[in-house]
């Protein structure tokens, strides 16, 4: 046997019931309060003894009348769960509203994989967050649900949360385990982990907070028909309504008919555009792909799609473009193709 195969197969010896040894399963679910950590524990499948640091555990089937309990789930010594409450841990992430309520300023001491908000209903808050970092984001109506938990762990780990917040808002983050899984003997046969970090309450601050590093666009044009007739690509920062009705018609005054200039609060956002070039033939095209802030400057990366060899294409004069609405007040963009290189580039 090569060494390696028998490196596998003594790791997954642990995970393997022995022949006659009854099966279970087991959730985990680390919830990290302000002023503790409880870790909670499920147990599914056959009634039998386990054993966690020493401690004999025994999982038998009953009801329980807990507000913890999850249906189908093994009382635990006659508990709903076993159930853990340790120390508080260092704080994870803080959230403040914004001054004019509209936003949230999300400031985070670790990655988070999701935010979410309960304040009479729930929403999410952005997207994931980078450790170190501070964003100014918005939320969107949402309910949590957490990948490694079921529908029933879902719904009573939320219920929990909720009974316990005194009416205040309630923050609710996504993150990594904070804390080693307990190991059990025997093993189960499947292990699932959540770690959950609450926020009770929320401030109101007056930020003058940097735009969030990767906003997101709104896709307000794009085609193949532009108006651009020059070979080589172009870009455009548009920061006023004067600037935007100039490049709306070089965009869309091939079109019959022209569609309306849509309208644009240039105190909160800018447009940017580019065009790729005057090309011989159909098949050509742009698509967006990101876009990162980086102080004063927004860089959008784009990919450009040309034709396939042997493709039957429209023997006609094309242009392609796209137009992008940005929140944020920066003064220059740079749009680059996938590998990195700069394709154009435009300042105000």
């Amino acid at each position: 046997m090569k060494p390696w195969l028998g490196l596998i197969l003594l790791a997954l010896a642990g995970c393997i019931p022995e022949p006659g040894q009854p099966t279970y399963r087991a959730t985990e679910i680390q919830v990290l309060f302000p002023e503790n950590t409880e870790r909670w524990t499920y147990f599914y499948g056959e009634p039998q003894v386990v054993q966690l640091d020493g401690r004999r555990l025994a999982l038998t089937k009953d009801t329980s009348s807990s507000p913890l309990a999850v249906p189908e789930a093994l009382l635990v010594d006659g508990e709903a769960l076993y159930r853990e409450i340790g120390p508080a841990q260092p704080r994870v992430a803080q959230t403040s509203r914004t001054f004019f309520g509209s936003q949230f300023v999300v400031r985070a001491n670790r990655n988070v994989q999701s935010a979410w908000l309960f304040d009479g209903d729930w929403s999410r808050l952005g997207n994931s967050f980078l450790s170190s970092s501070a964003q100014v984001v918005d939320n969107r109506p949402g309910m949590p649900r957490f990948e490694e938990l079921s529908a029933a762990e879902n719904a009573v780990v939320l219920r929990e949360i909720l009974a316990r917040r005194g009416g205040r808002p309630v923050v609710l983050y996504e993150i990594q385990p904070a804390l080693e899984p307990n190991r059990y003997t025997p093993a189960p046969s499947q292990s699932r982990v959540a770690a959950l970090a609450v926020q009770y309450g929320l401030e109101t601050e007056l930020t003058l907070m940097p735009p969030n590093p990767n906003p997101s666009p709104r896709i307000m044009r794009q085609g193949s028909q532009s108006a651009y007739t020059a070979p080589e690509p172009a870009a455009f920062l548009v920061s006023s309504t004067e600037q935007l009705l100039s490049v709306w018609r070089l965009a869309t005054s091939n079109q019959i008919p022209q569609p309306a200039t849509p309208s644009v609060d240039f105190s909160r956002s800018r447009v940017v555009a580019f065009f790729w070039g005057q090309k011989p033939t159909g098949g050509y095209g742009v698509q967006y792909v990101s876009s990162q802030l980086s102080g004063s400057t927004l860089r959008v990366t784009l990919r450009l799609v040309s034709p396939a060899p042997g493709a039957i294409l429209t023997q006609a004069l094309t242009s392609p473009f796209v137009l992008l609405e940005v929140p944020g007040r920066f003064t220059r963009v740079e749009f680059v193709d996938v590998n990195g290189r700069l394709l154009a580039s435009a300042g105000s």
